[in-house]
């Protein structure tokens, strides 16, 4: 009896536990739909996707979506808000300092829950079973220490081995039936989706692991402990843990050229077969850039672990965790205070210190009036004021008090070009003074820069300023021997 009451705690605990993870939150959501169809479209074939690109394609679903009829009326933005704080999706900082977004691993759980409800298939199949009775072979036969029994079942393979190869070479060769070769490619197609999503769970153990072990590092009391001695030793904690060496196996093996090319052949013969002619050409796509797919997440995740193993060394290299170490003791020491003080005070009792915090004003709905669309309307007549016709003077001359006036310069400049052959800035000045003043000099000297040649000497450049004031500056000398054909002669 105490047993199963025990039992029926402990499953209680871990579903109230379950209540509190993102695939509840998202299975529970009000645009659970919503969500996957815009998160789990694009973040299960791409497991990780620049911020700003995800904002566009999420934005371009909810436009297809409300055209649909569907009620949307938050903008993308504030939809994938509520969903990185929900723990539905990540947003990590990546190396370049731009962000990207990726799906929480048991939020993708949730995600294949919906689509295997969508999608059911039999999973009571020949294949499955098979599958799995090799694997435990496999696993008897690779633990096993006694010599003599490995020696006997190598040599009863080899038998059954030698007895099909005799049995081909005088029967034939009678491969399988379309029905079961179908349903054992099915079987495969299942195992291999499952791969690329638990890409995300390994990168998130390496996190939690890292947030161990700084925790570890930041709770030890004494001068060293064991985690601080091996990070000075050398030892990569993330990398040699039993998560980091699993991965480890896995990379290596999956950078493999002959697994690689094993695992191509083995594609193309597939797909050679008339069994395999009904298969979607997702599926088709999904073997052929499988490998792909694989080495590119476990880039991203091999990278996410030298991050992480480089940040716990300079953590430790920096002397950081002992900032980290003073701030803990000093919230433990405030803590057994305030236990202290509430054995002899009560929680009631005035400290004589005020804490402002952000609050909510409640009222009752009683005292909430309805909003009247007549109380914003004007009351008073509305003037009309008679437009001016447009004048071209007029216009032209505000415009000449916020922008040089390039087109009067080309003329200026044209014209004593024509009467000279050859003008200086200074020449062009004493024929057509500056009628903008500094900006007119300004302008003068960028066509200068740009059309005329730098000769020796210099010149005095005059103009009037705004209050009649004569002005002049110094300035180097300019030839103007040419100009372009569309500047207008005066």
């Amino acid at each position: 009896m105490l047993g199963s009451m025990a039992g029926a705690v402990g499953a209680a605990t871990g579903a109230y536990r379950a209540l509190d993870t993102a695939a509840l939150r998202l299975l529970r959501a009000n645009n659970m739909p919503v969500i996957v169809a815009t998160c789990g479209r694009h973040l299960v074939d791409r497991r990780i996707i620049a911020y700003p690109e995800f904002v566009t394609l999420v934005a371009d679903d909810l436009s297809e979506l409300r055209d649909e009829g569907i009620a949307l009326p938050r903008t993308a933005q504030e939809y994938i808000a509520d969903w990185i704080r929900d723990g539905i999706l990540i947003r990590r900082a990546t190396a370049a300092r731009d962000e990207s977004i990726e799906l929480s691993p048991t939020a993708a759980d949730a995600i294949a829950f919906l689509d295997a409800i969508d999608r059911p298939v039999a999973t009571v199949t020949s294949s499955r079973l098979a599958n799995v009775s090799d694997l435990l072979a496999s696993l008897a036969r690779d633990t096993d220490p006694d010599p003599s029994t490995r020696i006997a079942a190598l040599q009863a393979e080899r038998d059954r081995l030698d007895a099909e190869i005799a049995r081909v070479e005088s029967e034939g060769s009678v491969p399988a039936d379309d029905a079961a070769a179908s349903e054992r490619l099915a079987e495969i197609l299942r195992l291999a989706e499952a791969v690329p999503r638990d890409f995300a769970k390994v990168a998130d153990s390496f996190e939690r692991l890292n947030q161990g072990l700084r925790e570890q590092i930041i709770n030890h009391e004494g001068q060293r402990g064991e985690v601080l001695d091996e990070i000075f030793a050398g030892v990569d904690l993330i990398e040699s843990s039993d998560a980091g060496r699993t991965f480890d196996a896995f990379y290596r093996l999956l950078l493999d050229p002959e697994l690689v090319e094993r695992f191509d052949a083995s594609v193309d013969a597939v797909l050679d077969r008339d069994f395999a002619a009904d298969l979607p050409l997702a599926g088709i796509a999904f073997l052929r850039q499988y490998l792909t797919t694989l080495q590119s997440e476990s880039a991203q995740v091999r990278g996410t672990l030298t991050d992480l193993s480089r940040s716990l060394r300079r953590f430790v290299e920096t002397q950081e965790y002992r900032e980290q170490q003073r701030l803990a003791t000093a919230i433990n020491t405030c803590e057994q205070a305030l236990m202290g003080l509430l054995h002899s005070l009560p929680t009631t009792h005035k400290i004589g210190v005020g804490l402002d915090l952000t609050s909510m004003r409640f009222s009752s709905i009683g005292s909430w009036a309805l909003h009247n669309p007549a109380d914003v309307r004007t009351a008073e007549t509305v003037d009309e004021h008679d437009t001016q016709p447009l004048n071209l003077e007029n216009l032209r001359e505000m415009v000449r008090l916020t922008e040089i006036d390039f087109g009067e310069l080309h003329g200026n400049v044209a014209a004593v070009v024509d009467e000279r052959a050859t003008a200086t800035v200074g020449e062009v000045l004493e024929r057509f003074p500056a009628s903008q003043g500094l900006a007119s000099i300004v302008g003068l000297l960028v066509l200068a820069v740009e059309y005329a040649i730098r000769v020796p000497g210099s010149e005095v450049w005059t103009w009037q300023s705004r209050s009649g004031r004569s002005k002049n500056v110094s300035g180097p000398r300019y030839l103007f021997s040419t100009v372009p054909a569309d500047w207008t002669k005066r």
